[in-house]
Protein backbone atom coordinates (compact mmCIF):
# COMPACT_ATOMS: atom_id res chain seq x y z
CA UNK A 1 0.00 0.00 0.00
CA UNK A 2 1.07 3.53 -1.14
CA UNK A 3 2.07 5.96 1.76
CA UNK A 4 0.98 9.69 1.95
CA UNK A 5 1.58 12.08 3.92
CA UNK A 6 -0.17 15.34 4.26
CA UNK A 7 0.31 18.83 6.44
CA UNK A 8 -1.92 20.84 8.39
CA UNK A 9 -2.41 23.01 11.39
CA UNK A 10 -4.98 21.80 13.84
CA UNK A 11 -8.26 20.09 13.75
CA UNK A 12 -10.38 22.82 14.97
CA UNK A 13 -13.13 24.33 13.60
CA UNK A 14 -13.09 25.35 10.20
CA UNK A 15 -13.75 24.69 6.66
CA UNK A 16 -10.25 23.49 6.04
CA UNK A 17 -10.27 21.63 9.09
CA UNK A 18 -13.43 19.98 8.05
CA UNK A 19 -12.29 19.42 4.45
CA UNK A 20 -8.89 17.49 5.50
CA UNK A 21 -10.52 15.47 8.02
CA UNK A 22 -13.39 14.47 4.79
CA UNK A 23 -10.67 13.86 2.42
CA UNK A 24 -8.46 11.72 4.69
CA UNK A 25 -10.87 9.29 5.73
CA UNK A 26 -11.53 8.71 2.36
CA UNK A 27 -8.07 7.92 1.26
CA UNK A 28 -7.75 5.44 3.93
CA UNK A 29 -9.23 3.26 1.80
CA UNK A 30 -6.55 3.37 -0.76
CA UNK A 31 -3.57 4.58 1.27
CA UNK A 32 -1.65 4.11 4.06
CA UNK A 33 -2.33 7.89 5.29
CA UNK A 34 0.14 10.13 8.16
CA UNK A 35 -0.86 13.41 9.04
CA UNK A 36 1.39 16.00 10.69
CA UNK A 37 0.30 18.53 12.67
CA UNK A 38 1.32 21.28 14.70
CA UNK A 39 -1.24 20.87 17.41
CA UNK A 40 -3.55 17.82 17.97
CA UNK A 41 -6.26 19.88 19.21
CA UNK A 42 -9.49 20.94 18.09
CA UNK A 43 -13.07 20.03 18.17
CA UNK A 44 -12.87 17.60 15.14
CA UNK A 45 -10.26 15.36 16.96
CA UNK A 46 -12.44 12.36 17.27
CA UNK A 47 -14.15 12.83 13.15
CA UNK A 48 -10.65 11.48 12.52
CA UNK A 49 -10.10 7.85 11.55
CA UNK A 50 -8.48 6.15 14.06
CA UNK A 51 -6.51 4.31 11.19
CA UNK A 52 -4.91 7.94 10.11
CA UNK A 53 -1.15 8.38 12.15
CA UNK A 54 -0.96 11.61 13.50
CA UNK A 55 2.47 13.22 13.92
CA UNK A 56 3.03 16.23 15.78
CA UNK A 57 5.97 19.00 14.56
CA UNK A 58 5.80 21.94 15.98
CA UNK A 59 8.15 25.43 15.28
CA UNK A 60 9.53 26.63 18.11
CA UNK A 61 8.74 29.91 19.18
CA UNK A 62 10.84 31.14 21.87
CA UNK A 63 11.11 34.76 21.94
CA UNK A 64 15.02 34.36 21.94
CA UNK A 65 15.60 34.18 18.10
CA UNK A 66 19.20 32.20 18.33
CA UNK A 67 17.50 29.55 20.60
CA UNK A 68 14.69 29.74 18.25
CA UNK A 69 16.73 29.09 15.15
CA UNK A 70 18.99 26.47 16.28
CA UNK A 71 15.86 24.69 17.92
CA UNK A 72 14.17 24.94 14.59
CA UNK A 73 17.32 23.85 12.79
CA UNK A 74 17.70 20.71 15.13
CA UNK A 75 13.95 19.73 14.49
CA UNK A 76 14.12 20.04 11.13
CA UNK A 77 17.32 17.76 10.41
CA UNK A 78 15.26 15.04 12.72
CA UNK A 79 12.19 15.14 10.99
CA UNK A 80 14.62 14.72 7.35
CA UNK A 81 16.19 11.88 8.61
CA UNK A 82 13.25 10.09 9.55
CA UNK A 83 11.40 11.23 6.59
CA UNK A 84 13.71 11.88 3.95
CA UNK A 85 11.61 10.34 0.39
CA UNK A 86 9.50 8.12 2.64
CA UNK A 87 6.69 8.41 1.07
CA UNK A 88 5.20 8.45 -1.93
CA UNK A 89 2.72 11.57 -2.00
CA UNK A 90 3.28 14.57 0.23
CA UNK A 91 1.05 17.39 0.66
CA UNK A 92 0.88 21.16 2.39
CA UNK A 93 -2.63 21.40 2.60
CA UNK A 94 -2.27 24.30 4.79
CA UNK A 95 0.05 27.11 2.49
CA UNK A 96 0.01 29.66 5.15
CA UNK A 97 2.21 27.20 7.02
CA UNK A 98 6.08 28.08 5.84
CA UNK A 99 6.73 24.59 7.96
CA UNK A 100 4.26 23.03 5.81
CA UNK A 101 5.82 24.07 2.66
CA UNK A 102 9.21 23.03 3.39
CA UNK A 103 8.52 19.87 4.96
CA UNK A 104 6.50 18.33 2.18
CA UNK A 105 8.82 19.05 -0.35
CA UNK A 106 11.23 16.68 1.56
CA UNK A 107 8.96 13.45 1.80
CA UNK A 108 8.33 13.05 -1.51
CA UNK A 109 9.29 13.89 -4.74
CA UNK A 110 5.48 13.73 -5.95
CA UNK A 111 4.53 16.85 -4.05
CA UNK A 112 1.80 19.30 -3.97
CA UNK A 113 0.23 22.30 -2.36
CA UNK A 114 -3.54 22.54 -1.87
CA UNK A 115 -4.18 26.31 -2.29
CA UNK A 116 -7.64 27.43 -0.37
CA UNK A 117 -8.19 31.20 -0.92
CA UNK A 118 -7.47 33.30 -3.88
CA UNK A 119 -5.01 35.27 -2.96
CA UNK A 120 -5.03 38.04 -5.22
CA UNK A 121 -7.99 39.47 -2.73
CA UNK A 122 -5.50 39.03 -0.28
CA UNK A 123 -2.41 40.61 -1.71
CA UNK A 124 -1.09 43.00 -4.61
CA UNK A 125 0.56 41.37 -7.12
CA UNK A 126 4.12 42.44 -5.49
CA UNK A 127 2.92 40.59 -1.92
CA UNK A 128 1.36 38.07 -3.76
CA UNK A 129 4.70 36.82 -5.26
CA UNK A 130 6.41 37.30 -1.99
CA UNK A 131 3.72 34.91 -0.64
CA UNK A 132 4.30 31.94 -2.96
CA UNK A 133 8.39 33.25 -4.35
CA UNK A 134 8.26 32.57 -0.05
CA UNK A 135 7.01 28.62 -0.48
CA UNK A 136 8.85 27.89 -3.39
CA UNK A 137 5.82 27.72 -5.30
CA UNK A 138 7.73 26.59 -8.59
CA UNK A 139 9.22 23.79 -7.23
CA UNK A 140 5.83 21.79 -5.94
CA UNK A 141 4.98 19.33 -8.57
CA UNK A 142 1.67 20.21 -8.30
CA UNK A 143 -0.67 22.96 -7.33
CA UNK A 144 -4.14 22.60 -6.43
CA UNK A 145 -7.03 24.81 -6.35
CA UNK A 146 -10.25 24.38 -4.46
CA UNK A 147 -12.11 27.02 -6.86
CA UNK A 148 -11.93 28.09 -10.49
CA UNK A 149 -11.21 31.63 -9.51
CA UNK A 150 -8.68 30.90 -7.24
CA UNK A 151 -6.62 28.67 -10.22
CA UNK A 152 -7.80 31.38 -13.31
CA UNK A 153 -6.21 34.57 -11.06
CA UNK A 154 -3.27 32.34 -10.23
CA UNK A 155 -2.06 31.53 -13.58
CA UNK A 156 -2.19 35.10 -14.23
CA UNK A 157 0.61 36.07 -12.15
CA UNK A 158 1.98 32.47 -13.22
CA UNK A 159 1.32 31.60 -16.70
CA UNK A 160 4.15 29.74 -17.04
CA UNK A 161 3.27 27.14 -14.21
CA UNK A 162 -0.22 26.67 -15.78
CA UNK A 163 0.18 22.85 -16.48
CA UNK A 164 0.71 22.21 -12.74
CA UNK A 165 -2.68 23.49 -11.90
CA UNK A 166 -5.69 21.33 -10.81
CA UNK A 167 -8.55 21.99 -9.28
CA UNK A 168 -10.32 20.29 -7.41
CA UNK A 169 -12.66 20.99 -4.45
CA UNK A 170 -13.49 19.83 -1.14
CA UNK A 171 -15.12 16.74 -0.43
CA UNK A 172 -18.57 16.80 1.63
CA UNK A 173 -20.27 13.89 3.75
CA UNK A 174 -23.85 14.62 2.65
CA UNK A 175 -25.09 11.52 4.52
CA UNK A 176 -23.63 13.52 7.77
CA UNK A 177 -24.42 16.42 7.29
CA UNK A 178 -28.34 15.35 7.05
CA UNK A 179 -28.35 12.82 9.91
CA UNK A 180 -27.15 15.64 12.35
CA UNK A 181 -29.36 18.57 10.70
CA UNK A 182 -32.36 16.59 11.87
CA UNK A 183 -31.23 17.32 15.39
CA UNK A 184 -33.53 19.43 17.62
CA UNK A 185 -32.22 22.90 18.91
CA UNK A 186 -32.61 24.26 22.11
CA UNK A 187 -34.44 27.84 21.11
CA UNK A 188 -38.06 28.40 20.33
CA UNK A 189 -38.21 29.52 16.37
CA UNK A 190 -40.39 31.67 15.32
CA UNK A 191 -42.12 29.99 12.07
CA UNK A 192 -43.06 33.38 10.88
CA UNK A 193 -39.94 34.84 10.30
CA UNK A 194 -37.54 34.86 7.26
CA UNK A 195 -34.24 33.25 9.06
CA UNK A 196 -30.56 34.16 7.65
CA UNK A 197 -27.95 32.27 8.69
CA UNK A 198 -23.98 33.14 8.73
CA UNK A 199 -21.61 29.87 10.03
CA UNK A 200 -17.88 30.43 9.97
CA UNK A 201 -14.82 31.90 11.10
CA UNK A 202 -15.13 35.40 13.20
CA UNK A 203 -12.46 37.09 11.15
CA UNK A 204 -13.22 40.51 10.28
CA UNK A 205 -10.49 41.23 7.56
CA UNK A 206 -12.02 37.98 5.42
CA UNK A 207 -15.38 37.57 6.58
CA UNK A 208 -16.33 41.24 7.16
CA UNK A 209 -19.54 40.48 9.21
CA UNK A 210 -19.40 44.65 9.95
CA UNK A 211 -20.82 45.10 6.65
CA UNK A 212 -23.78 41.93 7.03
CA UNK A 213 -24.61 43.70 10.64
CA UNK A 214 -24.87 47.31 8.82
CA UNK A 215 -27.15 45.50 6.34
CA UNK A 216 -29.24 44.18 8.94
CA UNK A 217 -29.90 47.31 10.53
CA UNK A 218 -30.95 49.16 7.66
CA UNK A 219 -33.43 46.04 6.51
CA UNK A 220 -34.74 45.81 9.90
CA UNK A 221 -35.76 49.32 9.82
CA UNK A 222 -38.88 48.12 7.33
CA UNK A 223 -38.36 44.31 7.58
CA UNK A 224 -39.54 43.43 10.96
CA UNK A 225 -40.14 39.86 10.01
CA UNK A 226 -36.05 38.72 9.44
CA UNK A 227 -33.43 37.12 11.79
CA UNK A 228 -29.86 36.79 11.33
CA UNK A 229 -27.92 33.97 12.81
CA UNK A 230 -24.15 33.65 13.70
CA UNK A 231 -22.61 30.66 14.11
CA UNK A 232 -18.90 30.43 14.74
CA UNK A 233 -16.60 31.74 17.12
CA UNK A 234 -12.96 34.25 16.57
CA UNK A 235 -10.95 36.65 17.37
CA UNK A 236 -13.82 39.65 16.01
CA UNK A 237 -16.59 38.22 18.69
CA UNK A 238 -17.13 40.86 20.62
CA UNK A 239 -16.50 43.30 18.36
CA UNK A 240 -19.49 41.88 16.41
CA UNK A 241 -21.55 41.86 19.87
CA UNK A 242 -21.16 45.23 20.70
CA UNK A 243 -21.72 46.28 17.27
CA UNK A 244 -25.32 44.39 17.62
CA UNK A 245 -25.49 45.87 20.99
CA UNK A 246 -24.88 49.48 19.58
CA UNK A 247 -27.99 49.44 16.31
CA UNK A 248 -29.96 48.11 18.77
CA UNK A 249 -31.05 44.84 16.74
CA UNK A 250 -30.27 42.37 19.59
CA UNK A 251 -33.84 40.75 19.53
CA UNK A 252 -33.42 39.79 15.78
CA UNK A 253 -29.56 39.17 15.58
CA UNK A 254 -28.48 36.31 17.68
CA UNK A 255 -24.82 34.76 18.58
CA UNK A 256 -24.65 31.82 18.84
CA UNK A 257 -20.53 30.98 19.44
CA UNK A 258 -18.84 27.87 18.18
CA UNK A 259 -21.05 24.85 17.36
CA UNK A 260 -19.82 21.30 16.53
CA UNK A 261 -23.65 20.61 14.95
CA UNK A 262 -24.08 23.56 12.44
CA UNK A 263 -26.49 21.88 10.56
CA UNK A 264 -29.36 21.77 12.63
CA UNK A 265 -29.53 25.53 12.81
CA UNK A 266 -28.95 25.83 8.87
CA UNK A 267 -31.90 23.69 8.87
CA UNK A 268 -33.94 25.92 10.67
CA UNK A 269 -32.91 28.70 8.24
CA UNK A 270 -34.29 30.18 4.96
CA UNK A 271 -30.92 31.66 3.77
CA UNK A 272 -27.22 30.99 4.16
CA UNK A 273 -25.57 34.60 3.64
CA UNK A 274 -21.90 35.46 3.49
CA UNK A 275 -20.46 39.00 2.93
CA UNK A 276 -17.16 38.51 2.72
CA UNK A 277 -13.91 40.49 0.96
CA UNK A 278 -12.60 37.07 0.04
CA UNK A 279 -12.91 32.92 0.01
CA UNK A 280 -11.56 30.19 -1.53
CA UNK A 281 -14.69 27.35 -1.87
CA UNK A 282 -16.22 27.62 1.45
CA UNK A 283 -17.31 23.84 2.36
CA UNK A 284 -20.23 25.81 3.95
CA UNK A 285 -22.00 26.78 0.36
CA UNK A 286 -22.13 22.93 -0.18
CA UNK A 287 -23.38 22.60 3.03
CA UNK A 288 -25.96 25.14 2.48
CA UNK A 289 -26.55 23.37 -1.07
CA UNK A 290 -27.49 19.75 0.71
CA UNK A 291 -29.67 21.01 2.88
CA UNK A 292 -31.64 23.52 0.15
CA UNK A 293 -30.79 26.73 1.43
CA UNK A 294 -29.80 29.34 -1.55
CA UNK A 295 -26.49 31.17 -0.60
CA UNK A 296 -26.62 34.93 -0.65
CA UNK A 297 -23.15 36.10 -1.13
CA UNK A 298 -21.23 39.44 -2.11
CA UNK A 299 -18.55 36.56 -3.93
CA UNK A 300 -18.99 34.56 -6.79
CA UNK A 301 -16.74 31.88 -6.49
CA UNK A 302 -17.06 28.33 -7.88
CA UNK A 303 -15.49 24.78 -8.34
CA UNK A 304 -16.67 22.26 -10.46
CA UNK A 305 -20.05 21.03 -9.66
CA UNK A 306 -21.37 24.84 -7.88
CA UNK A 307 -21.96 27.92 -9.14
CA UNK A 308 -23.84 30.59 -7.32
CA UNK A 309 -25.45 31.84 -10.05
CA UNK A 310 -26.42 28.52 -11.65
CA UNK A 311 -29.56 28.24 -9.81
CA UNK A 312 -27.64 27.56 -6.32
CA UNK A 313 -28.15 31.64 -4.89
CA UNK A 314 -27.96 35.49 -5.70
CA UNK A 315 -24.60 37.88 -5.55
CA UNK A 316 -25.16 40.68 -3.65
CA UNK A 317 -23.26 44.55 -3.41
CA UNK A 318 -20.69 44.79 -0.78
CA UNK A 319 -22.23 48.06 -0.10
CA UNK A 320 -24.72 47.21 3.26
CA UNK A 321 -27.37 50.03 1.81
CA UNK A 322 -26.70 48.31 -1.73
CA UNK A 323 -27.21 44.85 -0.34
CA UNK A 324 -30.20 45.68 2.18
CA UNK A 325 -31.98 46.80 -1.30
CA UNK A 326 -31.23 43.49 -2.91
CA UNK A 327 -32.02 40.97 0.24
CA UNK A 328 -35.60 42.69 0.11
CA UNK A 329 -36.20 41.96 -3.46
CA UNK A 330 -35.04 38.45 -2.59
CA UNK A 331 -36.94 37.64 0.12
CA UNK A 332 -40.46 36.15 -0.62
CA UNK A 333 -39.16 35.49 -3.99
CA UNK A 334 -39.74 31.39 -5.27
CA UNK A 335 -36.53 30.14 -5.41
CA UNK A 336 -35.80 25.94 -6.05
CA UNK A 337 -32.06 25.47 -4.95
CA UNK A 338 -30.55 23.19 -7.87
CA UNK A 339 -28.79 20.35 -5.82
CA UNK A 340 -25.61 18.63 -6.62
CA UNK A 341 -25.23 14.79 -6.85
CA UNK A 342 -22.62 14.37 -4.18
CA UNK A 343 -21.96 11.21 -3.80
CA UNK A 344 -20.35 11.42 -7.82
CA UNK A 345 -18.97 14.61 -7.32
CA UNK A 346 -16.94 13.06 -4.27
CA UNK A 347 -16.36 9.82 -6.08
CA UNK A 348 -14.68 12.11 -9.09
CA UNK A 349 -12.24 14.37 -6.78
CA UNK A 350 -11.35 11.08 -5.27
CA UNK A 351 -10.54 9.39 -8.64
CA UNK A 352 -8.41 12.74 -9.75
CA UNK A 353 -6.53 13.34 -6.93
CA UNK A 354 -5.55 9.36 -7.01
CA UNK A 355 -4.12 10.04 -10.61
CA UNK A 356 -2.02 12.49 -9.35
CA UNK A 357 -0.92 10.18 -5.93
CA UNK A 358 -0.40 7.34 -8.59
CA UNK A 359 1.84 9.19 -10.63
CA UNK A 360 4.78 7.91 -11.15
Amino acid sequence: MKKIIFFAKDLNIGGIEKAIINLLNNLINYYDVTLVLEEYSGIYRNNLSKKIKVVIYKPNSNKNIIIRKVANFINRLKFIKQNYHKYDFSCAYAPYLFSACKLSKICSKNNAIYVHSDYTKIYNEKNFKIFFNKREIESFKHIIFVSNEGKKNFIKIYPKLSDKCKVISNLINEEEILTKSKEDIKIKVNSKNIIFIFVGRLDEPAKRLTRMLKCFKILLESEKNIELWIIGDGPYYNLYKNHIKEYNIEENVKMFGKQINPYKYMNKANYLILTSDYEGMPVVFNEANILDKPVISTLNVSDEYFSIENGMGFIISKNPKKMANQIKNIIGKKFNVKRIDYKKANIDRINRLRRIIDEV
